[in-house]
């Protein structure tokens, strides 16, 4: 009804740009994000240097999947303005959505400049410098993630995946044991655990864990 309603105004009041931001953020709550989009564009050719929304823009183009236009769209808010941490959190996460990881690791980086607590971001530097084969960087950022999020299972096995690529078998195995806590019924958790413990020469405990990995799904060819 709200849409309906706006779109009525918007016919009779095409200058009032409120109306057509109502209607564009009503589309994107329901997540019709064509039509939000198209919303957007629209308010563009009459008000093209309006950031917010290109802004807005930017973040329905990843939604849909266009990681070029958003890209290209959140560099030109970014040449434009003072750009906010925000800014360079979603241009790197579009970075990293078209695997151009390093950039994605220089555009978190400027966002760790302005928001040097941010663990969220701390936390998706550690993603892209696992993806880029950089473990013992990525391993630090998992660190501090998970000194204030100690519920999270996958960063607990995500920081264990890099130990045991540089490997550390002692932390990876406690970085994968505390996954297991969280995530008991997880067979890739188990799986790891029992590859520590093979590493660590302790061949028991490594068959044990691969049974109980096994049980838990016996179609997996690589345990």
């Amino acid at each position: 009804e709200a849409i309906d309603t706006y779109k009525r105004l918007q016919t009779f009041f095409p200058e009032k740009l409120e109306l057509s931001l109502k209607l564009a953020e009503s589309y994107w709550q329901l997540q019709k994000f064509v039509e939000s989009r198209d919303v957007y564009e629209t308010i563009l050719l009459f008000d093209d240097e309006n950031y917010n929304v290109m802004f807005s823009l930017g973040e329905i183009y990843n939604a849909l999947g266009d990681y070029s236009k958003a890209e290209s769209i959140y560099n030109e808010v970014a040449n434009c303005t003072i750009p906010t941490t925000e800014l360079y959190y979603q241009l790197a996460l579009t970075f990293g959505n078209q695997g151009k990881y390093m950039s994605a690791v220089l555009a978190f980086h400027e966002a760790l400049k302005l928001s040097p607590n941010d663990l969220e971001i701390k936390y998706q530097l550690g993603v892209a410098y696992k993806e880029l084969g950089i473990y013992d960087k990525a391993a630090n950022y998992f660190e501090e993630y998970i000194t204030k999020h100690s519920d999270d299972a996958i960063a607990f096995l995500l920081l264990g995946t890099c130990y045991l690529q540089i490997n550390d078998y002692p932390a990876a195995l406690l970085a994968f044991q505390n996954s297991n806590n969280l995530m008991p019924n997880d067979h890739n958790i188990l799986y790891n655990i029992g590859l520590c413990y093979s590493d660590l020469a302790e061949e028991e405990d490594a068959a044990r864990k691969f049974r109980e990995a096994l049980k838990i799904n016996p179609e997996d060819p690589g345990i």
